[in-house]
């Protein structure tokens, strides 16, 4: 799938999920509420978690030249 496809649906889905829970009230739509709030915190974790990777990594990084340096 290219971006734009991924954006049209990513919209529809949306457009979906408030429709059927704002709007109707049904359970489908808390059901897809709660789905994208997990997806939310899945994101979220995920990007703590490869920020904190990189952090580290690059104290690493910076410790073993400053060994090679002196």
């Amino acid at each position: 799938m290219n971006k734009k496809s991924i954006l049209i649906s990513a919209i529809i889905f949306a457009a979906v999920t408030l429709i059927l829970n704002n709007v109707l009230q049904t359970a489908v739509g808390g059901f897809l509420m709660t789905l994208s709030f997990s997806a939310f915190v899945v994101v979220i974790t995920g990007a703590v978690y490869y920020i904190s990777k990189f952090y580290i990594n690059q104290i690493h990084y910076n410790q073993k030249n400053r060994e090679n340096i002196k």
